[in-house]
């Protein structure tokens, strides 16, 4: 039974073989099933091999758009600044001043009051208040950045006045205005914050920084102003740059322009701090203060495209103003660096110690001492040479405008490096804890079975003697012995 249906299967088996083992030649009559296959299986492989390639240039256009919206995310911000100049340079009658939208009034004061409003909402009163009592972490900020910056800047620069290098003069001016501006509103934390340094201190800093340079950076451009000029040949333009300061309204203009909004926002934000706070996260104020600065720069490139005052920059110029501005960032963040870290290879005196800061406090210190503002700078430039000509108000926020640039740049490089120098510092901390902690067991803390009397093996009980500072009160004052086997009398 089983050799006969074996043989019909292989009888069929055969049958099946013979039709479709050979491959005759095809025709529509002959044999249209195999025909069907053939294109079947033809278009089945068409189909994968046109799937797998659109897949891959899918993937690819997913990668790249996604890379492409995380650098625009990012760097939005300098993607802006470039617009703000293009618009400035292409059509400079919409925001110069006196132009169509009135920049003077919508943009110099409405910009300015919105940014620094906004900068009052956003600084967290709580947290600076808990940190406005390190007195000697601020002062160290506020040293560096406007007093040690400025006078070396101002210093190198009359060097290369004396030494008559080919540089523009107004710029070699706006380099003296960018050193004398204070730190950082914003950008300052942000970089803090994502190093892992220590944000407080940060936010209290750009909010000290702020104030203290309404007063302090009139004053220095003032005191600065008259030696540069002199020292200017008279060939050269900066003269333009001169003219009597009034110390009085330049004060009045930067207290209701800076110091008023900042104080309202501090004020509106602690009485609504709930409300403030989902506002801020829902409108995205730190956006808008941004936005609102790329209008302050776009009015500012407008006055000076619209008066020509950039005919007079040669592109060696701003070559070598963003040199210099990178020396002068990297010098100063190594500076800061030193003053607060005081790097040796041992620990010091103890005096040395105490001076010295954590890694957290370093990276603030770097970043709130060696960053400078444009909501700031421009601002002050702007009211300084309100009276003279519209242009000269651009070439001199040129290497500020600059120099904000090339500080973002940096100190996101800056970021990835800190952060990890902040965690080993962290990583070195816990295993000295540890350390520690396993010298203190060995040295100073006596395990329970250490304390088993001499005689515990002669008496056979395996008892420990515990003292009587840990037994309850009502044995301790007691004639009981601790001890089974002590004699009672001892107690007595």
């Amino acid at each position: 039974m089983n050799e006969k249906k074996w043989a019909s299967t292989s009888s069929s088996s055969n049958f099946a073989s013979e039709v479709t083992i050979p491959k005759p030649a095809i025709s529509a009559s002959s044999s249209p099933s195999l025909e069907r296959k053939h294109s079947i299986a033809n278009s089945a492989y068409s189909e994968n091999s046109a799937t797998l390639a659109p897949s891959r240039k899918t993937d690819w256009y997913q990668k790249s758009k996604s890379i492409f919206f995380l650098l625009l995310s990012k760097y939005w911000f300098l993607l802006g600044l470039a617009v703000a100049i293009i618009l400035a340079w292409q059509f400079p009658d919409v925001a110069k001043k006196g132009g169509y939208i009135r920049a003077e009034w919508s943009v110099k004061w409405g910009a300015v009051v919105v940014i620094f409003l906004i900068s009052g909402l956003s600084l967290k009163t709580q947290t600076l208040a808990q940190t406005v009592l390190r007195v000697r972490l601020h002062f160290l900020i506020q040293v560096i950045n406007l007093m040690i910056i400025p006078g070396v800047v101002f210093g190198l620069v009359l060097l290369f006045l004396k030494m008559h290098m080919p540089l523009n003069s107004l710029l070699l001016v706006g380099l003296v205005i960018a050193a004398s501006t204070p730190t950082t509103v914003s950008s300052n934390v942000v970089m803090t914050k994502n190093a892992d340094g220590n944000e407080a201190s940060a936010l209290m800093n750009a909010a000290i920084g702020n104030v203290l340079g309404i007063f302090v950076s009139p004053a220095l451009v003032s005191v600065f102003q008259g030696p540069l000029i002199d020292a200017t040949p008279e060939e050269e333009p900066a003269t333009e740059a001169g003219g009597r300061v009034d110390f009085v309204s330049v004060l009045k203009q930067l207290g209701l322009t800076v110091l008023v909004p900042l104080v309202v926002g501090q004020i509106i934000q602690w009485l609504f701090t709930e409300k403030v706070a989902k506002f801020k996260a829902k409108c995205r104020l730190s956006d808008v203060s941004s936005v609102a600065l790329l209008t302050l720069v776009w009015s500012v490139f407008s006055d000076a495209v619209a008066s020509g005052s950039f005919d007079s920059i040669a592109p060696v110029d701003i070559v070598a103003v963003l040199i210099i501005n990178a020396g002068l960032y990297i010098s100063f963040s190594l500076l800061c660096w030193f003053l607060a870290a005081i790097p040796a290879p041992y620990p010091g005196p103890r005096w040395v110690q105490r001076l010295r800061y954590s890694r957290a406090d370093t990276v603030a210190i770097m970043y709130c001492g060696a960053t400078k503002t444009v909501a700031m700078g421009v601002p002050l430039i702007n009211v300084l040479y309100q009276s003279g000509d519209p242009g000269t108000v651009g070439v001199l926020a040129t290497p500020l405008l600059l120099y904000h640039i090339e500080q973002l740049i940096l100190g996101n490089i800056e970021v990835e490096i800190l952060k990890k120098w902040v965690r080993r510092g962290q990583q070195d901390d816990i295993e000295k804890q540890q350390e520690q902690q396993q010298d203190d067991e060995v040295d100073g803390e006596i395990p329970i079975p250490a304390t088993r009397d001499y005689d515990d093996n002669m008496y056979g009980s395996g008892t420990t003697q515990i003292p009587s500072s840990v037994l309850p009160s009502h044995m301790a004052q007691s004639n009981i012995s601790p001890h089974p086997f002590a004699p009672s009398h001892l107690d007595k």
